[in-house]
């Protein structure tokens, strides 16, 4: 079974880097988002009347390609019998180049549904929302606390993102005795109070207003203070609810540290694009360790197989940009899974030794 999301996500990105890399004139390039929520009839009579008020357009050369586009979108509008399930998209433009005009007639129907209608004439297409589809809507929230150092990354999908990384100062320990020392701790401890409340505040301002989109939060670091920040910083109960039981120990408190505690997180959540990713290369390594004939691995060897239908899973490490086009079109025509791995975890940089492209075979 094809990996379906993975493979639109992919041939998305293709698309609208191919649609980003034109560059128009003027108001030369339309684009158009209906969403599966507008009526094809309210969406052509709204095109007919822009149509119509192109007229008044001052510049020959820009009314001609207001109306060239308009004209060619309410032509395939009118072919249509309904607005597809998750809408459509339409890229159309006149691209000058080398003294002729080149038409560019591009219709998307998104993996997800479009949220807005948008319309739009300008010099370059708008991709905000088609680019956003390309991005993994989970979000996992990973907090390193230790002794006055505070570090939080965005793990979305396979990629860590540096959100927070900050000292809180704190006194240090002391070997004094007496009366003195006992202040001195009690101080520490009071500073230590106060750290918690901070890191607590931290996380409610980055994340209550985006809790719906937070899969888990999972805490890492010194696993004492991150147990005692959860048990005295007075953290909203909302975000509460989304902390994972597991604390991951850490040692080193810094955007190094998320690296490490990110591999964790993997095996700690098993929802996670990370999980999956680790999970398909264990049994590859499994197989390959047996000796067995259901594993193949290098370009030359797994493009062989892919044509032959034989490919049950094919991994591919994310830059290999010459062979993902190929490789993605031929999983989709041969129904096998895809995987694309990210450079920055582990089984990503084993897989990039073995060449950047792995696969295990139907037979």
């Amino acid at each position: 079974m094809v990996d379906e999301l993975e493979a639109a996500r992919q041939a998305l990105k293709r698309k609208i880097k191919e649609l980003k890399a034109y560059k128009g004139r003027h108001s030369s390039f339309t684009t158009l988002y209906v969403p599966p929520s507008k009526s094809l009839t309210d969406v052509i009579g709204f095109v007919r009347t822009e149509l119509s008020g192109a007229d008044n357009i001052k510049s020959k050369a820009n009314r001609k390609n207001v109306q060239d586009n308009l004209t060619a979108i309410l032509s395939e509008l009118t072919k249509m019998n309904e607005i597809p399930e998750t809408g459509i998209v339409f890229f159309f433009g006149i691209l000058e180049e080398g003294g002729t005009n080149k038409e560019i007639r591009e219709m998307i129907v998104p993996p997800a549904p479009i949220s807005q209608f948008i319309y739009v004439c300008g010099r370059e297409f708008v991709l905000d929302e088609l680019e956003s589809m390309t991005q993994p809507k989970s979000l996992v929230v990973i907090v390193l606390i230790e002794g006055g150092k505070l570090t939080i990354g965005y793990l979305k999908g396979k990629h860590i993102e540096l959100v927070k990384n900050e000292d809180f100062y704190i006194i240090g320990k002391t070997r004094a005795g007496g009366q003195s020392a006992k202040r001195y701790l009690r101080i520490r401890e009071e500073k230590m109070q106060e750290f918690f409340k901070h890191a607590a505040r931290v996380l409610e301002e980055l994340l209550l207003d985006k809790l719906d989109q937070v899969d888990a939060i999972v805490l890492g670091g010194n696993t004492i203070r991150a147990q005692e920040f959860l048990e005295k910083s007075g953290l909203d109960y909302r975000i509460r609810e989304k902390v994972a039981e597991t604390i991951i120990p850490v040692s080193v408190v810094d955007e190094t540290g998320l690296y490490q505690a990110m591999k964790e997180a993997s095996r700690v959540l098993k929802e996670t694009e990370i999980y999956a990713e680790r999970q398909a290369w264990d049994k590859f390594m499994e197989e390959l360790m047996k000796g067995s004939s259901i594993v193949a691995y290098g370009e030359k060897e797994v493009r062989k197989a892919l044509q032959q239908g034989r490919v049950e899973t094919l991994m591919i490490i994310e830059d290999k940009h010459d062979l993902l086009e190929e490789f993605i079109d031929l999983t989709m025509a041969t129904n096998a899974n895809l995987m694309v791995f990210s450079t920055h975890t582990e089984s990503g940089a084993q897989l990039k030794s073995f060449g950047g492209v792995a696969a295990r075979l139907r037979w």
